[in-house]
């Protein structure tokens, strides 16, 4: 018997917050890939980005930060989870020069440094003006 129509909770080990400022995340040992954080645990973020190529992605290591500097993390080790096209669904998706991605990536690895600011910048990224 097929079942249809059951939802099931998603499950997450890291509760999921979503920045009240832009944050940013800068990919690679190349730092060719940037793009706007969407959301961010102490186990990974999502991020969206624009590239003008269908090549290989570096999402080994990045660095997350604000324009105004009030935070800034250098080499994070991580992993990606998934990568795909936002803009699977236009019409207009061939023809498009620049190409929306979303990918999510999960830490590895993480230094005491680094789990320290990851878990003030979790904590805090909600609260910030």
């Amino acid at each position: 018997m097929e079942r249809t129509g059951i939802k099931t909770a998603e499950i997450r080990k890291h509760l999921r917050v979503t920045p009240s400022k832009d944050v940013y995340a800068v990919f690679g040992m190349e730092k060719n890939i940037i793009g706007k954080l969407c959301d961010i645990s102490m186990g990974g973020i999502a991020c969206k980005h624009f590239t003008d190529s269908d090549k290989g992605y570096d999402y080994s290591s990045l660095d997350l930060f604000t324009l105004d500097n009030q935070f800034y993390m250098t080499k994070i080790p991580c992993s990606v989870v998934y990568s795909v096209n936002v803009d699977e669904e236009s019409e207009m998706k061939d023809k498009m020069a620049v190409k929306s991605r979303r990918v999510g990536v999960k830490f590895a690895r993480l230094s005491f440094l680094h789990r320290s600011q990851l878990k003030d910048f979790v904590e805090n990224a909600t609260r910030w003006n």
